[in-house]
């Protein structure tokens, strides 16, 4: 009888150590598998560079790379779903792209607030003006040349021209043919430079031979008028004495902030100045008549 007890709880044992075994056996071929199925490559398609925000997607900007599906946390995007796409945030180089960080329609840049600090400094009407048009000029024409002129300099271009008086005295009269003109560069030897001085292949110090100035197409007129006259002058030069002060250019250099009351003067002596008249105030007749 005692026996046979102990037969029945060897085989209850060996029961129990069987079933353990097999369920250890199961979890160990589950997790095997888990592991295989998250170690598995998958096929994603990343930044081949970085990309700033707003940016059209192009097939060069894109490569393809293999992650294992364990890296992944999001649902990776095909070639088609990406190329043609604007990107909505910078993306760093072999960075993955996400659905969230690209667009259909480009991001609209923020508008650039202006301080009001930068209107108090610079007020509009102490602003020089804008020029759109530019013109070549010899620098022979000029009477003086000032050495330290460069590339952004200012200057006003006088003209000096012999005045008739009842006296046997020359006197001359002074005119400003253009006010305030801005130096847009120098050219020698058909070659741009930002200073009158400049240095050749050779390191040697040359002044320029012309001068590009940024100028009001009614200062490209005054200035071409006078430009032929002074040819004339240099032609007749020898044979030519009455007129020997006609058409000498001079270049004046001013501020590059305009002073108004000394822009005032200056506007008041140009060659087109007209001095606008008066008006008389219109006094209406009166008639009487006298009643018998």
């Amino acid at each position: 009888m005692k026996n046979r007890k102990n037969r029945i709880v060897i085989v209850i044992l060996v029961g129990l150590v069987f079933f353990s075994s097999s369920i250890a056996l199961l979890m160990y071929s589950k997790q095997s598998q888990t592991k295989e199925v998250n170690n598995l490559l998958i096929e994603v398609f990343a930044s081949s560079k970085a990309l700033k925000k707003g940016v059209l997607i192009g097939a060069s900007d894109i490569k393809s790379i293999k992650l294992p599906k364990s890296y992944m946390a999001f649902t990776p995007l095909t070639q088609s779903e990406i190329i043609g796409r604007y990107t909505s945030v910078d993306i760093l180089a072999g960075e993955p792209f996400r659905k969230e960080k690209i667009s259909i329609l480009k991001p609209k840049a923020p508008k650039k607030r202006v301080s009001r600090v930068v209107e108090e400094v610079e007020p509009k009407e102490l602003a020089p003006k804008v020029y759109n048009d530019t013109i070549t000029i010899p620098l022979t024409l000029f009477k003086n040349i000032d050495n330290t002129l460069k590339k952004g300099d200012f200057i006003d271009i006088v003209s000096i021209k012999s005045k008739k008086s009842k006296n046997t005295e020359i006197s001359f009269e002074t005119k400003y043919i253009a006010l305030h003109i801005p130096i847009d560069s120098f050219v020698h030897n058909y070659s741009s430079v930002k200073t009158f001085i400049s240095k050749d292949e050779d390191e040697n110090l040359v002044a320029a031979d012309s001068v590009v100035f940024k100028m009001d197409p009614d200062d490209i007129k005054n200035l071409l008028s006078l430009y032929y006259k002074a040819q004339e002058l240099n032609a007749n030069r020898v044979h030519n004495t009455k007129k020997a002060n006609i058409g000498h250019l001079w270049m004046v250099k001013c501020s590059e902030v305009i002073d108004e009351s000394a822009q005032k003067k200056k506007e008041r002596m140009l060659v087109d100045y007209i001095v606008q008249k008066k008006r008389r105030k219109f006094t209406p007749r009166v008639s009487i008549s006298y009643e018998n």
